[in-house]
């Protein structure tokens, strides 16, 4: 199983309490004044949907993207789809009053494009009873049952029918509600970032050589910019510059590494966000908001940054599925793909997210 990943601690300006203490305050004022209605304005800029409405292709539309190159036979299975039987699993999903799971959908596409797969899938938590919260990345190449459609890669899901279906196929093949969904558009992640000030995260001299585009070829394709000084240890970045990070997966072990810089860039702007004055915070809020899309009322929103506010959480974990040791890797309709021990992760799941076993 994976270590947690422990986010990187920030010198504060005031202790947690206080600026708890300061923006609940700042929240009564506004209230109080009158600027409640402010408050829910702002948060009506987000895109909102109705999964149950969203436009579904029809089961004979499916596709599967293919890869362009795959490994040999000797080098990883190659399997018939009929060859994949799936263990009776667990119909019973879990939910707990005191467990919200708040699923983050990454989108990616260019101006025009319509819903693509989705690029990242990452299971924020927010557990009441251990006062904390998760980040849990979900493999984008995970060959999964799709309800009313074949067996495909997980993040076909999204593409194939919005959040619902999306929802629907994590729930019966992992046993964990899901409350709610926000997608995210990452483009405009640079924009937040550098309202923030930048991102400290810490680079391999590979990754900083990705960013800067130097020794440019088919594994750094980014363009050489000599003027920054990135090298391997902590450093500072731009909003640019931790884009280009979350989208690199030539560096490391290919997607498991990219699900982790996403959730780094996460944790370490979650962090920054925290050390930001109140004017600035409601800067990136008003920014922030036209980029996401949410299935969820401004109500719900309210009362789960509320929530996490009066939590004073300091860091965030992070995990992955399937952890290591539950999958196994195949080539399947000329698909590179994990196939996941759905049953293992489920209770991996449990575990972590809801302090329970199996």
């Amino acid at each position: 199983m994976d270590t947690n990943t422990k986010s990187q601690r920030r010198k504060k300006k005031m202790p947690v309490w206080a600026k708890i203490l300061l923006i609940l305050l700042i929240v009564m004022a506004l209230i109080a004044g009158g600027a409640y209605g402010y408050v829910r304005y702002t948060l009506s800029k987000m895109h909102r949907v109705d999964p149950k409405q969203e436009a579904k292709i029809a089961p004979n539309e499916e596709f599967f993207e293919v890869d362009e190159s795959l490994p040999s036979e000797t080098e990883v299975p190659h399997l018939n789809p009929d060859e994949i039987v799936w263990a009776n699993a667990d119909p019973d999903v879990m939910k707990d009053r005191d467990v919200v799971n708040i699923l983050l959908i990454g989108q990616d596409r260019r101006e025009g494009e319509g819903r693509q797969r989705s690029d990242s899938m990452i299971l924020a938590t927010i557990n009441k009873k251990s006062q904390s919260i998760y980040l849990t990345s979900f493999m984008r190449d995970m060959y999964v049952p799709i309800p009313g459609y074949s067996d495909n890669r997980i993040n076909a899901a999204y593409a194939f029918g919005g959040m619902d279906l999306l929802d629907d196929t994590i729930e019966t093949n992992f046993g964990i509600h899901i409350d709610g969904n926000v997608e995210v558009d990452f483009s405009g992640f640079k924009t937040l970032i550098d309202m923030m000030g930048g991102i400290d995260l810490y680079l391999s001299q590979a990754e900083a050589d990705y960013i800067c585009g130097r020794n440019r070829n088919v594994l750094y394709p980014q363009a050489e910019r000599p003027d920054w000084d990135l090298s391997e240890g902590m450093n500072h970045l731009t909003g640019e510059q931790a884009l280009i990070h979350a989208r690199n997966r030539s560096i490391g072990n290919s997607d498991y590494r990219r699900t982790e810089r996403q959730r780094e860039v996460l944790i370490s702007a979650f962090t920054a966000m925290k050390s930001s004055d109140p004017i600035t915070l409601v800067a990136l809020i008003n920014e922030a908001m036209p980029l996401l899309t949410t299935d969820m009322e401004s109500s719900q929103i309210l009362g789960y940054a509320m929530e996490i506010l009066t939590m004073g959480v300091d860091d965030v974990q992070s995990f992955r599925i399937p952890a290591n040791g539950m999958y196994s890797s195949a080539v399947i309709r000329k698909m590179q793909v994990l196939v996941p021990d759905l049953n293992q992760c489920r209770a991996y799941l449990r575990e972590i997210l809801y302090g329970e076993a199996g």
